[in-house]
């Protein structure tokens, strides 16, 4: 399953987030670059990726964000997840990113038909977190549920989502600078023919994920440490008009091995989207930015 609609968060207030910076290594404190100089290049960065989907033909819905309570709200992925009729809310790591969903609920009705959609609400799940597909990266062609385990991504709330969707989950850990990674499409994405995933950083129940990937038919694309740390992991699929495209971050797809771009030419058009500052303050690349909508597609 795959679609070409898409809902991202226009940002009020972009900026390097102190509370989610204590498990989030990937994010980069400012040291001479002002708020209002982060926020306007973050500004220009979303503009244009937003110009660059529309351009390739994907629906985009944007939701603006009003007020600089919440930092991050330009990574909704990690918020809200949609499958068929159903919207999955998440239970957040850090105070400031529990008040986003409130936040942008009322234009996200606008875009979601809720009168008839499935409600599966994890927040306030005796403090246990899993945030959204940041936290799980999902093979919808197979039903298969892929989860690092870490602070986003308790254990328990992975197999209860995986239960509530009717997925197979395959968990695991990986580790990066001294500790657990903290979101799974850091570092994984499945798309439809294969799979890219920095696989030398998985500590525990290595073999199971390669096997589970292979055994579903995706050919693996094994990232190494200086394509990972450009988030070339952080990718993400969507339905072209003649073949599936893959959203990359530039600055990964300019750090891609030949061998890698080549295999991933093979099958998906290359669509990469300059988000440096985003990546850089945020500690999330283009794939977090972007929330699927699966709601109106049907099943089988």
């Amino acid at each position: 399953m795959i679609t070409n609609k898409v809902i991202l968060v226009r940002p009020y207030a972009f900026n390097f987030n102190i509370e989610t910076a204590a498990d989030n290594v990937y994010q980069v404190s400012p040291k001479k670059t002002s708020d209002e100089e982060i926020q306007e290049r973050a500004l220009r960065e979303f503009d244009r990726a937003v110009e660059s989907l529309r351009a390739k033909n994907i629906q985009v819905d944007v939701i603006s964000d009003f007020d600089d309570r919440t930092p991050d709200s330009i990574f909704p992925n990690n918020v809200f997840v949609t499958f068929p009729g159903k919207i999955f809310i998440s239970e957040m790591y850090t105070d400031n990113r529990n008040e986003e969903y409130d936040k942008i609920l009322p234009q996200l009705k606008k875009i979601l038909d809720y009168d008839r959609a499935e409600i599966v609400d994890f927040r306030n799940s005796d403090e246990k977190v899993l945030e959204g597909t940041g936290a799980v990266v999902i093979d919808r062609w197979n039903n298969i549920c892929y989860g690092s385990l870490s602070k986003r991504c308790d254990k328990d709330e992975f197999l209860k989502f995986c239960h509530s969707f009717d997925l197979k989950p395959v968990y695991f850990r990986a580790k990066d600078k001294g500790t657990y990674v903290y979101h799974t499409n850091v570092m994984m994405m499945v798309g439809e023919k294969f799979a890219i995933i920095a696989d030398e950083l998985i500590v525990e129940n290595k073999e199971e994920v390669l096997k589970s990937l292979r055994e579903s038919g995706k050919e693996i694309i094994s990232l190494n440490k200086e394509e990972f740390d450009n988030f070339a992991g952080n990718s993400l699929e969507l339905k072209g008009e003649d073949k599936n495209i893959l959203v990359i971050a530039k600055s990964a797809y300019d750090h891609l091995r030949k061998e890698n771009r080549e295999k991933i030419e093979k099958q998906d058009e290359i669509l990469p989207v300059d988000v440096d500052t985003i990546s850089k303050y945020g500690g999330g690349s283009i794939r977090c930015m972007i929330a699927e909508n699966f709601f109106d597609i049907r099943e089988g």
